[in-house]
């Protein structure tokens, strides 16, 4: 989502690098390259002159540290002003009396029935909840519908029935998770092309009847500046509680999750990364920051390693750490490799979070990548367990049914098997003290 920025920050602040001392003259350039680069992120106007502002004269009026350079310092005040932006990090509060009323609002096209379902599918699954979802948008064409295979997908409690009434269809899902024990009611909205006096009343009808604990304006990522406005508009009206941010991986400046704090008061809780019902991140102003100067977010990373090899297992992943010692890794250990690194995310968010890799991240073909890592996928597919556990089997006519099968050329599986033949022939000319050094850090032994 900050690729842009990032880059043309990290273009910015090179120029500071090696000087001695940095001049009120260096100053002035970089912050009117850095307010440059805010804007074209579509950063509110207001939020960018307020924070070039407390960098300058934080920066002006600051005492270089011993342990740090000049350009270091400069760092330090941009992070620390950046952080004041996005604020602390907060946790959603879910601790009221059960069931817990969340209600989702924003505009149709956001993405809050997907962020709903994502929601609850994290609210299951890291603490431990026990969430209802139910649809009140009984407008748009299969909406109701969508929820519930969302829902069916991930093995989630939807509520269902034949009241068209939104308000009897919320207050009716919270009466049934009392019966049930479910302690969290997660209430879908309908959504406007604009906002409109209709779309305000309901909502403002369903906060004075359900009683919400918790309400989150889902904000579109593509939005900018036009989606603070809109998201200004239901604070006024219905006040809010927190902000989620969707499509984040698309191609987006990003401007309106620089600008949406100051611009309704609450903290932005979580971000949509993906598609997928589990790409939903809490979100760490520190580690953000972090990515946006270019310092990555290793805690992130280990976070996202972690759940893949818990998904996996990690007495088998600490079993292909050993089979890639001895460069005996099978075509299945590499697909179920690929598969972990494709949960843990993008290749291009993953570089992102690598310290001093954003840069080499922004020239890499990714599109290209992941789409011959599906071609690879699709390969293995069509193997037999003995071709996936023994290429060496692979003849002719093997080859034509495997390519066939996949949907690929005999040339693209040649390649792909000479590639995977030279990995193993490294891997066997690295082993001993440094693959054992390279075991440890997969969870081998």
């Amino acid at each position: 989502m900050f690729d842009s920025l990032q880059n043309q920050l990290e273009r910015t602040l090179k120029s500071l690098r090696g000087q001695a001392k940095i001049r009120p003259a260096h100053i002035e350039e970089a912050l009117e390259n850095i307010k440059t680069s805010l804007l074209e992120a579509d950063v509110q106007y207001q939020v960018v002159n307020r924070f070039l502002e407390r960098v300058k004269t934080a920066a002006l009026g600051a005492d270089v540290a011993q342990s740090l350079t000049p350009y270091q310092q400069f760092i330090r005040i941009l992070q620390k002003e950046m952080l004041s932006i996005f604020g602390e990090a907060k946790e959603i509060d879910l601790s009221g009396k059960p069931p817990v009323v969340l209600m989702m609002v924003g505009l149709q096209g956001s993405g809050k029935t997907t962020s709903s379902a994502k929601i609850a599918l994290y609210a299951k699954k890291k603490l431990k909840r026990k969430p209802l979802l139910v649809s009140v948008d009984v407008n748009r064409p299969a909406a109701i519908e969508q929820l519930e295979r969302l829902a069916e997908d991930v093995k989630l409690d939807c509520f269902k029935t034949s009241s068209m009434v939104p308000l009897e269809r919320a207050q009716a899902a919270i009466k049934y998770a009392q019966t049930y024990g479910l302690d969290l009611v997660i209430v879908d909205t309908a959504g406007r092309l604009s906002i409109d006096e209709a779309l305000m009343k309901e909502l403002e009808s369903f906060k004075e009847n359900l009683k919400p604990q918790v309400i989150l304006y889902v904000a579109d990522a593509m939005s900018g500046q036009q989606g603070l406005q809109v998201a200004e508009g239901f604070s006024n009206r219905i006040g809010l509680t927190g902000a989620v941010l969707t499509k984040s991986d698309g191609d987006t400046r990003g401007g309106v999750a620089f600008s949406i704090r100051e611009a309704i008061g609450v903290p932005l809780q979580f971000v949509g990364t993906g598609e997928k019902m589990d790409a939903l991140e809490v979100f760490h102003p520190d580690r953000w920051v972090s990515r946006i100067l270019g310092m990555g977010d290793v805690v992130g990373l280990m976070e996202k390693a972690d759940e893949a090899m818990k998904e996996q297992g990690e007495d088998e992943t600490k079993d292909q750490a050993k089979r890639m010692m001895k460069g005996q890794l099978s075509l299945q250990d590499f697909q179920q490799q690929m598969k972990m690194m494709s949960k843990m995310g993008s290749i291009g968010g993953l570089m992102g979070m690598i310290p001093g890799m954003s840069g080499m991240a922004a020239k890499i073909d990714h599109a290209a990548i992941e789409k011959k890592m599906k071609r690879v996928d699709a390969m293995i597919n069509s193997m037999t367990l003995q071709e996936r556990s023994d290429p060496d089997v692979l003849n002719g006519n093997r080859r034509r049914r495997i390519a066939l099968g996949s949907g690929t050329q005999v040339e693209d599986l040649n390649q792909f098997l000479r590639e995977f033949t030279e990995m193993q022939k490294l891997m066997k000319r690295f082993s001993g003290k440094k693959m054992k050094g390279l075991a440890g850090m997969f969870g081998g032994r």
